[in-house]
């Protein structure tokens, strides 16, 4: 299917699924969670489609920080839509529908193809999907940490925003973001793991940075779920923690890959 085609479909299902989203959020219609998985899940569905006919070119692969970046977008997206059937998570829609639109306009128009690779075994696959999957996860818990320092503000202040009105009680809040942790640092240290199994040598030039950030991100998580455990760590720790994890996590893969492709364009 054309790039164009594609890329117009999931940016017209995110506009559509942000604005249904927003209406619902203020209370202006009622939320029908099937249109909101329809919505949510052709969007992602149309961006992951698009992202893999710039990711596989022929028998290489196009891991750039556009492509990278849309991947990770998209699955995100799509595992949010599907667990906001099960879990209190509405309001993250809201959050992550722009930046997976702004994902799919980047990678179909500035899509750069030098930086492609061939894989040398499948292990270096399982690495690369448990790597995504737990980008994913943890990204997701970061959003939450998000609503929740903001709700944990409001609360102190006795604000009763709309912000307020629309969230889960903070209990069922954490109780969520500690679910995503535990999960989330699980897959990022079985993707460490198997890094280090599966790629000759994870601290070669570009590769040092995403395996430092990478594992001080394993050291933060894990210090929070130590934290929670051992001292009943929440609110406004639980949320900063956090965010200094996934901050770090980003940073390790995203900004390495953005300094190597845009700024010393190697």
């Amino acid at each position: 299917m054309n790039i164009l085609v594609l890329s117009s479909l999931s940016l017209g299902l995110y506009a559509l699924g942000t604005f249904y989203q927003l209406l619902a959020y203020l209370k202006k219609l009622e939320l029908k969670p099937f249109i909101s998985v329809l919505l949510g899940s052709l969007a992602a569905i149309s961006q992951l489609v698009l992202t893999g006919t710039q990711l596989v070119e022929k028998d290489n692969f196009n891991f750039n920080f556009l492509t990278t970046a849309s991947l990770v977008a998209g699955t995100l997206t799509l595992g949010l839509v599907i667990a906001a059937t099960r879990k209190p998570l509405q309001a993250s829609l809201l959050i992550i529908y722009p930046i997976a639109a702004l994902a799919t306009m980047a990678t179909a128009h500035w899509n750069d193809h030098n930086t492609t690779f061939e894989p040398t075994s499948s292990g270096i696959f399982l690495h690369i999907t448990l790597s995504v999957i737990a980008y994913c996860v943890l990204s997701i818990a970061a959003i939450q940490a998000i609503l929740i320092y903001f709700q944990n503000n409001n609360l102190k202040k006795k604000n009763n925003t709309i912000l307020m009105r629309n969230l889960p009680p903070l209990l069922t809040m954490e109780k969520l973001l500690f679910e995503m942790l535990w999960s989330g640092t699980l897959l990022l240290a079985l993707a460490v793991v198997a890094g280090f199994i599966f790629v000759d040598n994870l601290f070669t030039q570009q590769l040092v940075h995403k395996t430092f950030f990478s594992l001080l991100s394993l050291a933060v998580f894990s210090t929070l779920l130590y934290g929670r455990k051992a001292h009943g760590w929440r609110g406004l720790t639980a949320s900063k923690l956090t965010l200094w994890g996934a901050g770090l996590l980003m940073l390790g893969f995203f900004g390495s890959k953005f300094v190597l492709e845009w700024v010393l364009n190697t």
